[in-house]
């Protein structure tokens, strides 16, 4: 569980493809990408941006652990 909540926090998606949710690492992933891209439209890299991006990792992070806790991994509920 430990090492799939890292990953997420590292990589939004990461830990959602540790654990073999498929479909929820392709939306997070994509998610994080899109919403950078729409965030950094100066070119560079703004504090409100990492803030942002720091909070989706965090919020995929508490996403993996409740698919951990209350769905079987690799299992379609």
């Amino acid at each position: 569980m430990t090492i799939a909540v890292i990953l997420s926090l590292v990589i939004p998606g990461l830990g959602h493809l540790y654990i073999g949710r498929f479909g929820r690492a392709l939306i997070w992933f994509i998610g994080g990408i899109a919403i950078g891209i729409i965030l950094d439209q100066q070119g560079s890299l703004t504090p409100g941006t990492l803030i942002v991006l720091g909070v989706l990792g965090v919020l995929a992070a508490v996403d993996c652990m409740v698919m951990l806790r209350f769905f079987q991994p690799g299992k379609r509920q």
